[in-house]
């Protein structure tokens, strides 16, 4: 007798633009011109929220942050995807034309919620994205 096959439980889809509450990852800064110069390899959220302190800006409007999917607790969340992503991806192809070929260095596309629904166009989309905090 085989024992069945056990497939690899799938990764925990990370939220590439979350708010500080629920960050684990530093994903990257906010440039002046507005766009995300990602951070690489991978570091802790604690990085970036440390340096929050004694500002009065949000945090989320200096640097980008991303912490696990909170699928149904979120209201981006359409039941079945991410509906921002989405709509983030169909925006910028109305606006930019086609998504640019070489994507950023990215420390979570692995596991990134907006990569696995949309692909490779959500990546281009993903660096104009500044979360808003208010």
């Amino acid at each position: 007798m085989t024992d069945p096959v056990r497939r690899p439980d799938p990764p925990e889809r990370m939220c590439p633009s979350t708010p500080a509450a629920n960050a684990t990852v530093f994903l990257g800064m906010i440039t002046p011109a507005g766009r995300v110069a990602y951070v690489t390899p991978q570091l802790p959220a604690e990085v970036a929220l440390a340096t929050q302190a004694g500002s009065d800006t949000p945090v989320e409007s200096r640097y980008r942050l991303a912490g696990p999917c909170v699928t149904a607790r979120c209201g981006f969340w359409t039941g079945e995807h991410c509906g921002l992503g989405e709509r983030l991806v169909a925006s910028y192809q109305e606006t930019a034309g086609a998504p640019e070929t070489t994507l950023p260095r990215c420390a979570i596309r692995r596991t990134c919620r907006w990569y696995a629904e949309q692909g490779a166009a959500a990546c281009a989309a993903c660096s104009h994205v500044v979360t808003d905090a208010h």
